[in-house]
């Protein structure tokens, strides 16, 4: 995590914008999402709720990946 920006590893290629979106609901204002094949970013507006985010989300899964 560099900053506002948070990288999303193992993401599953059927995953959207608007999963992550939802996934990250909550956690603060959302700024941008980049998704690739396979992983992603996103980056918050408050790099404190970015950390939040982080040390909540950790593990979780998204899209039936961990």
């Amino acid at each position: 995590m560099s900053g506002c920006r948070v990288f999303v590893g193992r993401l599953n290629p059927s995953a959207r914008e608007k999963d992550v979106e939802r996934f990250f609901k909550g956690y603060g204002r959302i700024r941008d999402i980049d998704l690739k094949r396979g992983y992603g970013f996103v980056e918050f507006e408050d790099p404190r709720d970015a950390e939040d985010a982080v040390y909540e989300l950790d593990g979780k899964e998204l899209c039936n990946e961990r």
